[in-house]
């Protein structure tokens, strides 16, 4: 078998969830910041996970370099798999380190 005919599977559904994770994001961001309140590093992470998940839009999009200098088709909903999924779990896991440091907000 030659590498050329290696293939990856990513079942189609990878492509769904990961657009539902990315839109909700930001009604989780919004609900995160009206209800907690945020040390120095917990505000440092949570600048962290915007950029990660603004950087991670932006390689979606197609707008980032290419090691091959050449940009594939355009990516938005063309196919979307496991390697942005991964990526885009930083931009959480770096939102739930910031409320680990911060805390509720009191009414």
């Amino acid at each position: 078998m030659k590498i050329s005919e290696l293939a990856v599977y990513e079942p189609y559904y990878i492509s769904i969830f990961l657009v539902l994770l990315g839109l909700g994001y930001w009604m989780i961001i919004a609900l995160v910041v009206s209800k907690f309140r945020f040390t120095i590093f917990g505000k440092l992470f949570l600048a962290i996970s915007i950029v990660i998940y603004l950087l991670v839009g932006v390689y979606m999009v197609g707008k980032g370099d290419y090691i091959d200098e050449k940009a594939p088709d355009s990516l938005i909903f063309h196919k979307f798999g496991f390697l942005e999924l991964i990526i885009l779990s930083y931009a959480y896991i770096f939102l739930g380190l910031a409320v680990g440091f911060g805390k509720r907000k009191d009414n």
